[in-house]
């Protein structure tokens, strides 16, 4: 008889957290040269290969991508958005964006080029509380807030975007899946490193983090579009013409310590421009324990729409690889 886990093992993770790493830093560092002797324009010429590369070796990322669609032109907005029914070329297209995204976030921490966002600035949090410093307020006179954001697009050109306004910006991350990736970004510009709340099963020190940023008056970033960490914490909500799973951490999170919840995404225009966007989930303030339920699923659906909204417009900027639609159990 095999024995169980220990009472301090942690739980098992999600497919998409114990995925080995595709990307090194040595393929990396190749890139990063040819920006150097060719300058952004010239060394995009490596995007081709990379992408064709990982589409014939990766047999997972191929198949996610090509369920991803297939759920996608279930709907009519997103046959629309396709144009036709997916095949080989669209899965090709899904990874070739991916792999865009990966080139133009390296241009930005190396400073190699210019890559143009659109933004409002600070119109994007215009429908934040306003807060003085003595009430946990920021350098924009608003308070600190949760922003739920997703793997559409580029969080990097999020990050670009809100350089200027001088606010602190915390992001939440789950660094165990992609440790060597991040490790070399970071070492490529320390100037525009921002603090990071790192997530381990089982512990609470992530939340006691996130609360006391927004109470400095600081924004904390968590991609909501992951799921399986925590099996028990998940809600499902329409996406897509089915219920999908999604994480209630963040939520519930924001409905006890009461803080507003926004949710922002960045997209590659066709004109090459990332177009930086916000949207209000939850204007603040302390939610009844007896209303907490209701209140996170209506954030969970308002952000599951907004999402899905995104995917329309954006078909091939979603990156999940893996079976979103499934509950991590499996």
């Amino acid at each position: 008889m095999s024995e169980g886990p220990s009472p301090t093992s942690e739980p098992p993770r999600p497919f998409w957290a114990v995925r080995a790493e595709r990307g090194t830093a040595g393929a990396l560092r190749f890139v990063l040269r040819l920006l150097g002797l060719l300058g952004r324009r010239g060394a995009a010429i490596v995007i081709h290969p990379v992408a064709f590369y990982f589409w014939v070796t990766d047999r997972s990322a191929r198949r996610a991508s090509a369920d991803y669609l297939e759920r996608l032109t279930s709907t009519e907005r997103g046959r629309a958005a396709l144009g036709r029914r997916p095949d080989w070329r669209d899965q090709y297209r899904h990874i070739h964006a991916f792999a865009r995204a990966i080139f133009d976030r390296l241009c930005v921490w190396a400073g190699i080029g210019h890559l143009d966002v659109e933004h409002e600035g600070t119109a994007h949090f215009a429908h934040l509380p306003d807060a003085t410093p003595e009430q946990g307020g920021n350098v924009l006179g608003k308070s600190g807030a949760l922003i739920v954001t997703a793997h559409a697009g580029s969080f990097d050109m999020m990050r670009a975007a809100s350089m200027g306004q001088q606010v602190p910006v915390h992001v939440v991350i789950y660094g165990a899946n992609a440790q060597t990736i991040n490790g070399f970004f970071e070492a490529l510009n320390p100037e525009l490193q921002l603090d990071l709340i790192h997530v381990r099963p089982g512990s609470t020190g992530a939340a006691l983090e996130i609360r006391a940023a927004i109470r400095r008056g600081h924004f904390v970033a968590i991609m909501g579009d992951r799921t399986g960490l925590d099996s028990a914490g998940l809600r499902r909500a329409p996406f897509l013409g089915k219920p999908a799973p999604f994480s209630a951490g963040p939520f519930e999170l924001a409905a006890t310590i009461g803080c507003p919840v926004m949710m922002a995404t960045t997209l590659r225009g066709e004109d090459g421009r990332y177009h930086v966007r916000s949207w209000p989930i939850h204007p603040g303030g302390r939610v009844p324990r007896g209303d907490r339920d209701r209140v996170v699923q209506q954030m969970i659906e308002r952000y599951a729409e907004i999402l899905e909204s995104a995917v329309h417009e954006a078909p091939y900027q979603w990156f999940n690889f893996f079976d979103f639609w499934d509950d991590g159990s499996s």
